[in-house]
């Protein structure tokens, strides 16, 4: 092998070496640029989250809220259905409350 024949092998050679590092550098300027990506997806989602945890803790507060709610009102409820009030309205009392003058009427009149 003479002397050009060996400077054009090891031009090839560095043309190849140097097309694999530019391949490659550019693979790795691709994957930094995905990474940075994934980097930002994930900064968002876990906003996201929190977000939504603290959304999770607010409606759980508010049903615990309503629960109390319903727990106190179903008490008053046995209350008032165990004391016979509440049965009728305003209404309905005024004309049970006729009706049982009526009846004490004619019972006073047959008397």
């Amino acid at each position: 092998m003479n002397d050009k024949q060996e400077h054009n092998i090891i031009t090839q050679d560095i043309q190849q070496l140097e097309s694999t590092l530019r391949g490659l550098w550019e693979q790795t300027n691709h994957a930094v640029e995905m990474i940075q990506t994934l980097r930002e997806n994930n900064r968002s989602l876990k906003k996201n989250v929190d977000e939504l945890e603290a959304k999770i803790e607010a409606l759980q507060a508010k049903l615990n809220q309503r629960e109390e709610e319903k727990h106190v009102m179903q008490q008053q409820l046995r209350e008032i259905k165990s004391n016979g009030l509440g049965l009728l309205d305003q209404s309905a009392k005024a004309e049970l409350r006729k009706q049982i003058i009526s009846l004490i009427d004619r019972i006073n009149s047959h008397l």
